[in-house]
Order: structure tokens, then sequence, then C-alpha cells
């Protein structure tokens, strides 16, 4: 049995012809999850769909929606009248020849026709985005933000969704992805839709790009803090070893380190929670940190990294009251104290939150964390 769960807000333009049209193609459950001020859910409970009404965000409407479809098959369509409740059957017959788990429809693959997409969310928007998200997950999309998508109602409990907002759909295409649940892509086609638009082109822009490099940690962090610190250390280095007298360059130098440390375990921590909220697979740098041997080896290079620094402050110190304090003279080496300090605190406070994620801890060295 095929169920069809439709968001609405506000649609009593075509919400009688989408119900109508899902009837004729043989679904025989549809589901309307209502947050309307007009005569939509009226229109719809007397074409005998299930309303649940007062249900705000459009990845709220289909969370709420998914919790009570009962069929084998679930068809995801926006209900303003933009897809052709008539590709329902396309858009599942990957799924009943065991061909895929997930079923997207692809507006890009197929015909968009005149009028129904402004101008910048088809050569800018919607490209760019999906670009994106394939160079950042590895993946080969067409078309992220379709409205139109099928799954199998067993494969439901491996994505735990969770996005509210329009993000919703990025969210369900990258955990279908990282799940390894099997998705295919077919061409539909895109009409102009019935009734006010509710996107806000920016705002949910925004929101998507938001959740594309929050989930991907390891290019907005890991690569930046390596060339910070590698560039950071580089300068501190000739500085001390040609040129002592730039202190100023030193201090540059010593805060470019210090930002590259702390965004490289920014960086790992987002991997971790990454994967661990099904985002991300396991990877080398994941399996690295999730077992207790590396972080209290962490715990203990910070401590002796803070040890080292302290020490180097004490010889400061104890030289300058040897002056009866006079000038201090070691400025470049007080710099390098305080590096080494703060890092060291750094280090270890990082290696204490890192720690965190060790909690579901299942073998004693090493904690799995299934996307």
């Amino acid at each position: 049995m095929i169920t069809v769960v439709l968001p609405t807000k506000n649609e009593e333009k075509a919400i009688e012809e989408i119900v109508k049209k899902c009837l004729v193609v043989g679904v025989k459950e549809i589901i309307v999850v209502d947050d309307s001020t007009d005569s939509t859910p009226e229109i719809a409970e007397k074409l005998g769909c299930r309303v649940i009404k007062n249900v705000k965000g459009y990845g709220n409407a289909y969370l709420e929606g998914l919790k009570h479809a009962s069929g084998d098959i679930i068809v995801l369509m926006d209900a303003d009248g933009t897809y052709d409740p008539a590709e329902i059957p396309k858009l599942v017959e990957p799924i009943l020849r065991d061909e895929a788990d997930v079923v997207i429809g692809s507006r890009f693959k197929g015909k968009i026709m005149p009028g129904a997409m402004p101008w910048h969310h088809k050569y800018l928007g919607n490209p760019l985005l999906t670009k994106l998200t394939n160079f950042l997950f590895g993946t080969g999309f067409s078309d992220v933000h379709s409205g139109f998508r099928a799954i199998k109602k067993s494969s439901l409990s491996q994505l735990d969704l969770k996005c509210p907002g329009m993000e919703f759909a990025t969210e369900f295409v990258l955990k279908t992805t990282m799940s390894g649940l099997r998705l295919l892509e077919v061409p539909v086609t895109y009409y102009p839709r019935k009734g006010d638009s509710k996107l806000r082109s920016f705002r949910d822009g925004w929101r998507h790009l938001r959740l594309i490099l929050a989930t991907s940690p390891g290019h907005v962090f890991l690569i930046p803090s390596i060339f910070l610190t590698l560039i950071g250390v580089a300068v501190m280095t000739y500085v001390l070893t040609f040129e002592p007298i730039r202190t100023h360059t030193l201090i540059l130098g010593t805060l470019l380190t210090l930002i590259g440390i702390q965004t490289f375990f920014f960086g790992v921590s987002g991997k971790l929670y990454s994967r661990q909220i099904g985002f991300r697979r396991d990877d080398r740098i994941t399996s690295f940190f999730s077992r207790y041997s590396t972080i209290e080896g962490l715990m203990l290079a910070g401590l002796a990294i803070l040890a080292l620094g302290f020490y180097l402050g004490y010889r400061i110190v104890s030289f300058w009251l040897a002056k009866g304090f006079g000038s201090l003279d070691e400025f470049n080496d007080a710099i390098l104290s305080m590096l080494l300090i703060f890092s060291g605190f750094q280090i270890i406070l990082s290696s204490l939150f890192l720690s965190m994620f060790l909690l579901n801890e299942s073998n004693g060295e090493k904690v799995i964390l299934k996307s």
C-alpha cells in the first residue's frame, strides 16, 4: 500500500486536485499535515484524507506525517501543484522492483515548466547547493531539494530524521546516503505552483547551507586548521631563528598557531558528532579519536606542553628577578612560554570535551557510533 504525506499551509487552490489525482493512481492513504488559516483542511477531510492540524514547519510536517503513515511505501510530496501525482507510479516503480530503498524525483533530470521556478533558484540556489553537497559528501545528486520523494517504510528507522524546517530535504538525502540505503533519482516534471509561495529564498537557502557546512567539519575546520597551524609554526620558527627582532611577527605566528589548534579540535568534535547523528560514516579520524588511549595520550601531551611552558616562564621570571626587575630582554621567550601554556590548556580541555563522545563506550577501547 502507498501512503502520500502532504504538508500544507493555505493550499486551498491546489489541494483538491492533488488529492483526486492521488486517488486516481491508486493511493490508499493520504495524510495531510496542516498549518492553514484557509479552507485547506476542510477540503482535505471531505475528500477522505486524514488531516493532522496545527503543525508548524516543513520538516515538522513530514516528521508528524511519517509517524502516522501505514503504507509499505511512503511518498513525500509538496501540495502546491508543483508536482503531478500522476508521476507517483514512476516514482515508486524502482522500489517495487527492489532496485532502490529511496527514490527522488529530480526536476533537473526532468522538465521545469516555464514560470515554475524563479531564475535565481533554477540557475543559482539549487544548482550551487547541490554541487556543494556533492563536493563535501562525495555524492552525485542532481536535485537535493526536490519536494517529491518515496521511501520504504521499513527504511525510515535507519534515518532518524530530525530537522524541523526546510533543511529537512537536505537531511533526508544525506542520511539516506550515509546509512547505506539504495537511492535513485528519476526525472519528473515541475509545474508552476497554485497559490502564494511560502519559500523565503535567502532564509531557507541559508538553512540548507548551514546544515551542509555544519556536517562537513573536515572541510570547514580540519583542513583550515592544518594550514593555520603550519603557517603559524613556520612564521615563529623563521622569526626565532633568523630575525628575533620581529616580535610583532612572532605574535602573529603565535595567534595563528593557537587558532589552528582550537580549530582542529572543533573539527574533530564536529566529525564525531556528525557521525553520531547519522550525517557521516566512520573514518580513520573518528576511529582514532574514539579510543580512550588516544584521549589519554592527548591529555598527557597537553600536560607535558603545559609543564614546559611553565618551566620556561619560571626561568624567564627568575632571570628577571636576578636582574632586580630591570628590562625584560627575553620577550620572545615570554611569548613562546605563553604559547606553550595556552596550547597545553587547549589540548587538555579539548581532550576532556572529546571524552564526552566516549560515554557510550562499548568495549573498553573504542566507541562505535553507528550512523
